[in-house]
């Protein structure tokens, strides 16, 4: 599969989670993919949601903690089947009231336009956001 059509998936995947169609980002998932945020556990999302039928609490986690500000892809770097984007996301946390905007960066596997892997970065201030 072509460089340009793995970045389309993963872009396709970006503006699915724009209008909250989570059915459209797991279309495109394989049944056994491999889903980890490597936060700190005061994040409600963070920790290992492999396997596609586990994915939707990722984002249940997200949806009910946070009012999404911003989610701000910046940067791309495609290599075969690896997807690499860097970016932006803001959120007020519905416990603390806090608003915070961090850097993330994603690391995604696409096969044959299939998701296989991804794994969520971000930096500290989200963390602090929930304490």
């Amino acid at each position: 599969m072509s460089r340009e059509r793995n970045l389309e998936t993963i872009q396709a995947i970006y503006a699915s989670f724009g209008r909250g169609d989570v059915q459209g980002i797991l279309d495109t998932l394989s049944d056994d993919v491999r889903w980890v945020t490597h936060l700190d556990p005061a994040v409600p999302w963070s920790g290992d949601y492999s396997g596609k039928s586990n994915v939707p609490r990722f984002f249940e986690a997200i949806f009910a903690s946070v009012d999404v500000l911003a989610f701000e892809p910046q940067e791309w770097i495609v290599d075969g089947g690896n997807v690499v984007s860097i970016g932006a996301f803001g959120c007020r946390v519905k416990a603390t009231g806090r608003e915070t905007r961090t850097r993330w960066i994603f690391l995604w596997k696409v096969n044959d336009g299939v998701v296989t892997s991804y794994e969520q970065f971000h930096d500290e201030a989200m963390s602090a956001a929930f304490r």
